[in-house]
């Protein structure tokens, strides 16, 4: 593993000692361009690496809690929009941003979490990484164009430097656990939430006539809408629990069950339902929003990342969840090559041996 704790007795000139370690790592020379850039050139660096990230994973540090809450209602927008944020500072910030996880830091000066760093390996590997040089009492205090601060790092897209700082940063765990949410009454349904609810009360669902147990839904591959819908609605007229197979990460390698959270309560579990807080916290809104309005409905529902693709993934996840029946979109009747890939096709569906409604657009 890359040692990222800056070398500050070598001043500027420590950055070619970090590419050193890097390509030591690598085993080859990483693609990454440093540089010893106008905080102004930074920040815009920061912001389009904020968007590239949008609807995937960010990792980013803010140096010190204070400078985490100038940039809270950025966040909010960014975790709105699917993104699992983990943040990184040194103290306690002055107000929380839901579906965020924040990992408070003791101070420092020198260590990798402690910099000023933005480092997303989805939808595409990206990563600014700084140091900030100069008088150690003035870390992370003041703007980045404050006379006399310096900073030097990179930018990279190469795959394996991103993933050697992924591996790194969550590796830590911060000093305190990340809130769980206390009980309280439950907030009010955003936009998507109350549309689900206005479907699903749309609905006249047919008997499904099958045996007692759940109804497995999988969402977040294609549209899903009309099928969740249905299956909500059924759910509701038949008194049955509801599991939500959220596809969106399947088949990547590194996937939510393997990665290192502050506190293994607020983690998704592959032998356990996970509710909406959870499912946000994993970047993953859209499943949170399914999931406050199946709670609306009066659902007993809860949400699963399969552990294997396409038509396996749904016959694990109706083993272990005791599922009788699933609903899917009408469109795998015709799956496209994606899907097919995947194993999730009318064929392979129809091999599960409990009963699969297609839901009509």
């Amino acid at each position: 593993m890359v040692d990222w704790t800056y070398p500050t007795q070598l001043g500027d000139a420590g950055i070619f000692e970090m590419g050193r370690r890097i390509a030591v790592q690598l085993g080859r020379m990483p693609d990454a361009t440093s540089f010893i850039h106008d905080p102004r050139e930074m920040l815009t660096i920061t912001r389009r690496v904020e968007e590239a990230s949008r609807g995937g994973r960010l990792l980013t540090g803010f140096q010190t809690a204070p400078k985490f809450s100038v940039e809270a209602t950025r966040y909010r927008d960014l975790v709105a929009a699917g993104t699992m944020v983990i943040a990184f500072a040194a103290g306690k910030p002055a107000e929380t941003v839901e579906g965020l996880e924040y990992r408070e830091l003791r101070a420092d000066t020198r260590r990798l979490e402690n910099q000023w760093f933005l480092v997303s390996d989805a939808p595409e590997p990206v990563a600014f990484v700084s140091w900030e040089l100069g008088d150690p009492s003035q870390f992370g205090q003041g703007g980045a164009a404050t006379p006399g601060k310096r900073f030097v790092g990179f930018v990279s897209d190469d795959p394996e430097v991103v993933a050697e700082l992924v591996q790194a940063l969550t590796d830590i765990r911060g000093l305190v656990p990340a809130p769980e949410p206390v009980d309280q009454a439950p907030p009010p349904l955003d936009e998507r939430a109350s549309a689900i609810v206005a479907a699903v009360e749309a609905t006249t669902p047919p008997g499904s006539g099958a045996p007692a147990g759940a109804v497995v839904v999988p969402v977040g591959r294609g549209d899903w809408s009309s099928s969740l819908s249905l299956a909500m609605a059924i759910a509701r007229a038949e008194e049955r629990p509801l599991v939500i197979v959220d596809r969106s990460g399947e088949s990547l390698i590194g996937g939510p069950y393997d990665s290192v959270s502050a506190d293994d309560d607020l983690r998704p579990r592959k032998d356990a339902l996970f509710p909406a807080h959870i499912a946000r916290r994993q970047g993953r809104s859209e499943t949170g929003s399914a999931l406050d309005a199946a709670r609306s409905l009066g659902l007993e529902a809860g949400a699963w990342f399969p552990t294997a693709s396409g038509a396996e993934g749904i016959r694990r996840a109706a083993t272990q969840f005791n599922g009788a029946l699933v609903v899917v979109s009408d469109a795998l009747q015709k799956p496209g090559i994606g899907e097919r890939i995947r194993g999730m096709t009318a064929e392979a569906l129809s091999k599960l041996g409990i009963p699969v409604i297609f839901a009509s657009a």
